[in-house]
């Protein structure tokens, strides 16, 4: 929040200035940070930290295999980011706002900076007032901005070929895994503009849709051409590497659980009483027994088929492939609303979608 300390670091970021791709003017987004600092956070007294970061990254790529095959290409990513902490009586909440994507620089000036602060600033004020939550396993909506973390942690990773010698889905291609409305797919090049994108992998395989999951049943592992070859099939062109010094494994790239009919609002009143999750933060994945738990930063409780008050200081968990057969719902609000970076033994941009669903988890307070 001191921004008589603000500079710009490193000499390559004044280079997106004259970048083709990119219309920026870093000076105007250090202008847009203080106003909104000034007008906005410096006035909410409950904030008692904050933070606003815009992170940008350009990687360009040759690679040249074994089959005498050349690819280039350029890929540009950028992160907006809002963090505050807040407090009252004595309660202490984090909440957060992130948009990334490629295009950012089309919609980045001060009313949307503005107005996502002003979204998170609602949010935080609503968790300092929320209530304990509830110590049970119970029946749980899980919002489409939430469910691209629970999924992708405890259900995308055990479907890379490359982690099948530990993974649950392990000899089940086939098989039952699911309830019957899950089908996962993941396609790299669906929305060219997304952080999970790509035309061609590292193993200058031109990118392809894969069906993973199709009405609960096991279709397809993710592949590079060296874990096609141990399982006797074709690449899914999932190879990816964070950079040339790394190895390639097989990464996903844009991958989302297939919406269904259900409508959001409908879902809510089917039933007395339960819980909505509309964002996770921390979490932890097991890769012996299966089991996960995730930190909700924000959820509410549904009483008489009504969302009512917000809940706070409490976990998910529970097994996920006991959580997969068991998604009862799935709604037709399929929506992108992050983009990441994720991490196995590298660093890589991915993007999930997942429609808002109906499961059942165990609740624990903290």
């Amino acid at each position: 929040s001191n921004f008589d300390k603000i500079e710009l670091k490193g000499e390559e970021f004044l280079e997106f200035k004259n970048d083709d791709y990119y219309n920026l003017n870093p000076e105007k987004l250090i202008e847009y940070a203080k106003k909104s600092y000034e007008e906005i956070i410096k006035t909410t007294e409950f904030i008692k930290s904050s933070e606003i970061s815009i992170i940008l990254s350009k990687k360009s790529f040759i690679v040249w295999n074994t089959q005498a095959n050349f690819a280039t290409d350029n890929l540009f990513y950028t992160t907006f980011f809002i963090k505050l902490v807040g407090q009252r009586n004595w309660v202490y909440e984090e909440v957060y706002e992130k948009i990334a994507w490629t295009d950012i620089f089309d919609d980045i000036n001060y009313e949307m900076i503005s107005s996502k602060l002003t979204h998170v600033i609602n949010v935080l004020d609503k968790q300092l007032d929320a209530e304990k939550s509830p110590d049970w396993k119970i029946d749980v909506i899980i919002w489409n901005e939430s469910g691209w973390t629970i999924i992708h942690e405890a259900v995308w990773h055990w479907l890379e070929a490359d982690l099948q010698n530990s993974s649950v889905y392990k000899d089940k291609i086939g098989q039952k895994v699911a309830s019957e409305l899950v089908t996962v797919i993941d396609h790299p090049n669906h929305l060219e503009k997304q952080r999970g994108c790509y035309n061609i992998d590292h193993e200058v395989n031109i990118s392809q849709k894969a069906i993973l999951i199709e009405n609960w049943v096991l279709k397809w592992y993710l592949h590079t051409h060296k874990t096609s070859l141990k399982f006797n099939t074709e690449t899914t062109s999932h190879a990816r590497r964070e950079n040339y010094a790394c190895k390639t494994l097989v990464r996903m790239g844009n991958t989302f659980l297939a919406p269904w009919k259900d409508k959001k609002e409908d879902l809510i009143k089917k039933v007395n009483y339960w819980l909505y999750v509309s964002r996770m933060w921390w979490w932890q994945v097991n890769t012996t027994t299966w089991d996960f738990v995730f930190k909700v930063q924000n959820w509410f409780l549904i009483e008489n088929w009504v969302l009512t008050k917000p809940v706070r200081w409490a976990t998910l968990s529970w097994n996920w492939p006991q959580m997969l057969n068991e998604i009862y719902w799935i709604c037709d609000d399929l929506e992108i609303f992050d983009g990441w970076t994720c991490w196995k033994w590298q660093s890589m941009p991915v993007t999930d979608w997942t429609p808002t669903i109906l499961t059942k988890l165990k609740v624990s307070s903290l």
